[in-house]
Parts: structure tokens; sequence; C-alpha cells
């Protein structure tokens, strides 16, 4: 089996296997299927991660809503794991040429793994797994939530490389270097809604603690094999608690218009990592939604990049600054589809990190919730799948 299909599987089986584990940016099943807008968009069921704000935007006759999700998202903008496939696969053709005493096959196979190397500078590749849950209660005056997320973010590169033919199969050379960071948050989102100058305002505010795990690895792309093998033998650190919270506020501009406003992390923090430093830092996202009882429309918009939730600054081109664009179709509350896009506009990204990635989902109400969402794009792909019900 390839590399990228060992990754892929493994990355499916840890998330619906173990505990929950990584997310980016405020998604969750519904709002991934809407192209990741959420700030102004958000309900009682997804507020705690959206906008703590929105937790006032909830069904008249919905009191109560609890939510349970998953996902995994593989990003290889630049096709990194083709091209150690293509190595290992020329490495395989060079032993085998070896044994047979074939130098002409020797050259060729050592060619071809020197013209992959030649490729892997700057080239990164990242995985995000997400796991997700959330108790939201609205009473009289104010709208509360309790919620768990839990973050297993990892990114890859080839450092170390050689072009010497001599060394193309030198096991301390062309290094594969992994970074994770497992970020598991816990939140107490709470919200009030006021009436300013005849217009509905929201404000919400979202204490958290976030305990962290930090994971580093080193191989050589000739001899790395399994992701069992990696998480057996990497490094794993625990880094502590990281105490922050959240600030979100909506405002609705008429009774079909709302603006919305997520500020995360106004506490920000530093973790060191020896060689490197991890931060966690402020950001911000504003959002825009048009709704009615059977159509949502949204843009939602990151004001600032947001840099990956990685030390190794090699690893800051992965970094997002997100413009995204959805709609929902409601049928008589039974059944929602959902499409969106979202494209990365942040500078310094590498071309395949451009690419528009299309969204699509479809949320069912069976006496409780099903919602399942996708993304795809060039060289992205992603899922997300979460239940619950409201009252």
């Amino acid at each position: 089996m390839k590399l990228k299909n060992k990754i892929l599987t493994a990355v499916t089986l840890s998330v619906l296997s173990q505990s929950v584990q990584a997310i980016p940016f405020t998604f969750e099943g519904r709002s991934l299927a809407m192209g990741g807008v959420s700030v102004a968009t958000a309900d009682l069921a997804t507020a705690a991660w959206a906008n703590p704000a929105m937790l006032t935007n909830q069904r008249p006759d919905d009191d109560f809503s609890l939510l349970i999700g998953v996902g995994a998202f593989v990003r290889d903008d630049d096709d990194l794991l083709t091209d150690i496939d293509d190595f290992q696969a020329a490495s395989d053709r060079l032993q085998a040429a070896k044994a047979a005493s074939d130098a002409e096959g020797v050259i060729s196979a050592s060619n071809d793994m020197l013209n992959v190397v030649k490729g892997l500078d700057g080239k990164d590749m990242a995985v995000d797994a997400t796991g997700v849950a959330a108790m939201g209660i609205a009473f009289e005056s104010f709208a509360m939530a309790l919620s768990i997320r839990s973050d297993a973010i990892g990114a890859g590169t080839v450092t170390d490389l050689s072009q010497n033919i001599l060394e193309v199969d030198d096991p301390t050379k062309n290094i594969l270097n992994l970074e994770g960071v497992i970020a598991t948050e816990f939140g107490l989102s709470l919200a009030k809604d006021f009436r300013f100058f005849n217009r509905r305002v929201s404000i919400g505010i979202k204490p958290k603690v976030v305990n962290l795990q930090a994971f580093t690895y080193r191989e050589s792309i000739l001899t790395v094999n399994s992701i069992r093998e990696v998480f057996d033998n990497g490094k794993k650190s625990d880094l502590g608690n990281f105490t922050s919270f959240d600030l979100g506020a909506a405002i609705d501009l008429s009774e079909s218009f709302r603006l919305g406003l997520n500020i995360r992390n106004l506490l920000t923090g530093e973790f060191d990592l020896g060689a490197s430093t991890l931060n966690f830092e402020t950001n911000s996202r504003i959002g825009l939604a048009y709704h009615n009882r059977f159509l949502t429309v949204a843009v939602d918009y990151d004001l600032s990049e947001n840099k990956p939730l990685l030390a190794n600054p090699t690893f800051e081109d992965l970094k997002t600054q997100y413009l995204a664009v959805g709609a929902e179709f409601n049928a008589f509350d039974f059944a929602q589809l959902r499409v969106g896009a979202r494209k990365n506009v942040a500078s310094g990204i590498s071309d395949g990190a451009k690419n528009t990635a299309l969204t699509a989902g479809i949320g069912f109400w069976l006496g409780f919730n099903l919602d399942i969402a996708a993304t795809y794009a060039e060289s992205s792909v992603g899922g997300f799948i979460q239940t619950g019900f409201r009252f």
C-alpha cells in the first residue's frame, strides 16, 4: 500500500476508533458543508466554536441541544506524499537492479530518486483530525454551552536534502520531519442579547482551558513505513495547559440580515519546545448572513492571517486566511442541502494552497440530527459527520 493510502487510512481509523482529536478553525459538519461559514449562521448546537454570541440564535422551540461529531482532513498542496511514494518505488527498483547486477537499471533508478529529491525543497503536507462535542441550553434571559474540542494537527516536510547520486540511498539523508500538536479544549460559553437602537445585539464569551501535547519524528524517506511506526518511535511532550477566552458579537441589521464577529484567544501564550516555540495567537473572523425560513446565505472572512499551531518555522507557509461563502436550503426542517466554497488568500503560500475548495453536505432530522459534509480541492480532501438532538 502506498504511503499516501497508509496515511489516509490511519487518519480515518484514528478518528473513528480513538479519543477525539483535532479540527481546523471552527469547523463542524454544518459549517464545513457551507464552505466554512459560521460566524453569523451558527446556532445553539454549534456556536461554542463559531461565535459564542450566536448561542442566542436558537429556534423558538429549541431550549436544549447536544452535538457530537468527528472529521478528518488531508492537505498535500505540493504532492509531497506522491513524491515520497515515487522515491520509495525507485528505491525498490534500485535494490532489484543491484541484486541482478543490472548496471543500467542501477543508474536509471538512482537518477529517478535524484530527480525526486531535486523537487522536494520547500514542500510540505498537513493532516488534521477532529472530534467535537457540545451541549447548549437556552434560558429565558441568557444561553450557555459546555463544549470539548480536540485538535490533532500534524505536518511534514523533508530536510537534509542530498543531490549527490552516490547518497540517494543513504538513510542519513533526505529526512522526513513530522510535527504534531494535540490541543484539547474545554470551554464554557455564555451569551445574552440586548436591544440597542431598536436592533437586537448579542454578546458572548467563552472562557476555555486548552491541554497541549506535542509530537516530533524524524526518519529517512527511504525507510519511513507506517503511521504506527511513526507514533511508536516519535518523541512525545506534555506541554501543560493554556487558559484564554474567546469573545463574540452579533447584530441583527434587519429581519433577514445579521453581522457577526468572533475573536479567539484574547489571551495569548507561548510554549518552548527547545529549538522552537509554539505560539497561541489572537485571531478574528467576521461574517455576514442573509436568512429566511427556507434559505441561508453567508460569507465569512478572516481579518488576519492564521499561523498553523505548529512550532517549526518551516511550516509557516501552511498559514491560512480564508474567504468563505456558503448556502443552506431548508426543506421544512426535515432536510437541509448545503453547498459552499473556500479560498485561502494568505500571502506567501504555495500555488496549490490557493486552490479553491468546494464543499457540500446534507442534514436530516430523523428524531435526531444527522449531518454529513465533505470538502475537496485539487490537493486536499476532508469530511465530517455529526449527530445530536434538540428540543
